[in-house]
């Protein structure tokens, strides 16, 4: 079995937010709800920054394209610091 990776525990997470209809993501849940998710899910705990520096990753190197349903990660405009993010998907 190969080691799970904090890339191959966030693009699950992506996908199951897809399949679960929440298709816009804003930046703390990578720290409280994916840390938690792989937690649970993957019975591995990575540090919140892993997955921070994993999504930026992803998202400059256009790496999601692989997941089932997700065609592209806009940035959202908003008037606080947060990021958030939404993810279009062919449905």
């Amino acid at each position: 079995m190969s080691k799970v990776t904090a890339k191959s525990i966030l693009k699950d997470w992506l996908a199951h937010l897809i399949i679960v209809k929440q298709n816009v993501v804003k930046s703390h849940e990578f720290e409280t709800d994916l840390v938690r998710y792989g937690e649970v899910y993957w019975g591995v705990r990575k540090l919140p920054s892993a997955y921070a520096r994993v999504w930026r990753s992803i998202r400059e190197s256009q790496d999601y394209k692989d997941i089932p349903l997700l065609q592209d990660v806009k940035k959202l405009e908003t008037n606080n610091k947060e990021g958030v993010w939404e993810l279009i998907t062919n449905t």
